[in-house]
C-alpha cells in the first residue's frame, strides 16, 4: 500500500455506498423487470467487447479527472502479479463519482458541460469485463 493511501476507518462509508446498495436492492425487489433489465444491460456490455477498451476507458477517466482538477493529465498503468493498477493525477473520486461507477449509462459527466471525454456511463464496464472484484482506492481513503 502506498504511503499516500489512508484507508477509511473501520465501518466508515465515506461515499454512501450502503445507501446506494440499499436503493438498488429495493428497486430490484419491487420490480423484477428492472432487475432483468439491469442484468441484461451489464451482460450486453461485457459481451459487447468493452474488455478490449479497458485502457482507453481508464485514459478517458483520467483525462476527465485531470480536467476537473485543472492539472495536466497523467495516467500510470502498472501490471504486477496479474493485478492492473491505474493511477491518475486528477480530481479525487467523490460520492457523485462513486454513484456513477455503480450505475450503467448514468454518467454524472453527461450534463457537466465541461467537455468531458467520457460521458456515456459505460466506461467502468470495461473494468467489470475483466474482473469481478474491482478496487477503487484514493489518497484520502476509500
Amino acid at each position: 500500500m502506498s504511503m499516500f493511501v489512508r484507508p477509511a476507518a473501520e465501518g466508515a462509508d465515506p461515499f454512501g455506498t450502503a445507501r446506494l446498495r440499499r436503493g438498488v436492492l429495493d428497486a430490484w425487489a419491487t420490480s423484477p423487470a428492472r432487475f432483468r433489465e439491469d442484468a441484461n444491460a451489464e451482460e450486453d456490455l461485457v459481451l459487447g467487447g468493452y474488455r478490449d477498451r479497458l485502457v482507453v476507458e481508464l485514459a478517458q477517466n483520467a483525462a476527465d479527472a485531470a480536467a476537473r482538477s485543472g492539472v495536466p493529465g497523467r495516467l500510470r498503468l502498472t501490471l504486477r502479479d496479474g493485478v492492473l493498477v491505474a493511477a491518475n493525477t486528477g480530481a479525487p473520486l467523490d460520492a457523485t463519482g462513486v454513484e456513477s461507477l455503480s450505475t450503467l449509462r448514468a454518467s454524472a459527466k453527461r450534463d457537466a458541460g465541461d467537455g468531458s471525454v467520457g460521458r456515456f456511463g459505460v466506461g467502468f464496464a470495461a473494468v467489470l469485463a475483466v474482473t469481478d472484484e474491482p478496487a477503487v482506492v484514493g489518497r484520502h481513503g476509500g
